[in-house]
């Protein structure tokens, strides 16, 4: 009986091999664990053999995943497909097909320039730090992880060029690759560096909490939407309807980034790619789609004399 004392034994060896062999990043290393962890468990607390008919079992973790603690298709899916290669690796052949997830044709979410501009303006201008990263992931359209693990030596700080250059190592896929900031922003992480020496005194990463270690992934997002539930309240003020709260996230001015590359700026899309490090354009291509308001525009502009 392959018992949770034995498939956490084994895990630890699964990851052990996917750092080693297949040289995977730590942070995909890490969902991994917590996927298969949280499997275990589940396996455990209902004494369930997964040697005993792994389908069926599998079956019964999707609808308790989407029944009983509400997680959407794509994470559910995300899920099986890491539970069903820690299997693999076991020897379990498993044969099941993956919920239909109709997500993916949904729309993406994305700011104007002038809605990234908003919720700047809202940002107050002794927090410093906040508007940085607000303004860097809007102009870098890095992840979340990516800008959370930047440390001062990844960019030169006294560059005064145009088009400064941002080194991420270990990005998603465990691929370096170099994104830039203009020198506006810049300014903006000097300004947030030299707040923060007067206080704590040196540090090694870019962004850090009030105690200068590094700022946390949850704690970026914790702190866009603060932002966005204060531009939302600002504007109703003055008598204008917003829902950033709803539509502003880190991974949003990641996507803002991108469509205002290729739809505003005409940038090339094999550039795109790789300021965004996606392994595959088709994964960039799905920005390419310019919205229908601004199909409408560009229509209306139309000289046909």
């Amino acid at each position: 009986m392959f018992d949770a004392k034995y498939l956490q034994s084994e895990l630890n060896n699964y990851c052990d091999e996917l750092e080693v062999l297949r040289n995977l990043s730590k942070i995909t290393i890490k969902n991994y664990r917590q996927t298969n962890d949280y499997f275990i468990r589940y396996l455990n607390e209902n004494n369930i053999d997964i040697e005993h008919d792994p389908e069926t079992i599998l079956k019964k973790f999707i609808i308790y995943l989407k029944k009983d603690k509400d997680n959407s298709y794509s994470t559910i899916n995300k899920y099986l497909q890491q539970i069903i290669q820690f299997l693999r690796y076991l020897d379990i052949k498993v044969d099941i097909q993956l919920p239909k997830d109709n997500s993916k044709n949904k729309k993406i979410k994305y700011l104007q320039p002038e809605e990234v501009n908003e919720v700047l303006k809202t940002v107050p201008n002794d927090l410093i730090r906040d508007k940085a990263i607000i303004q860097t992931l809007y102009r870098t359209g890095l992840r979340v992880s990516e800008l959370c693990n930047l440390k001062k030596e990844n960019l030169d700080i006294d560059s005064v060029e145009k088009a400064i250059a941002i080194y991420v190592y270990e990005g998603k896929g465990n691929k370096d690759r170099t994104v830039y900031i203009d020198n506006k922003t810049l300014k903006l992480i000097n300004a947030m560096i030299y707040k923060r020496n007067i206080n704590m005194g040196e540090d090694k990463y870019l962004f850090t909490n009030k105690l200068g270690n590094r700022l946390s992934e949850r704690s970026v997002q914790k702190i866009v939407k603060k932002h966005a539930i204060a531009t939302d309240r600002r504007l109703r003020l003055e008598g204008r309807e917003t829902n950033f709260e709803e539509r502003l996230t880190p991974h949003t001015l990641r996507h803002s980034f991108t469509i205002f590359l290729l739809n505003y700026s005409n940038k090339p899309i094999n550039e795109v790619q790789q300021l965004l490090g996606h392994s595959n354009i088709s994964t960039t291509q799905i920005y390419s789609k310019v919205d229908d308001k601004r199909i409408k525009h560009s229509y209306e502009n139309i000289n046909w004399d």
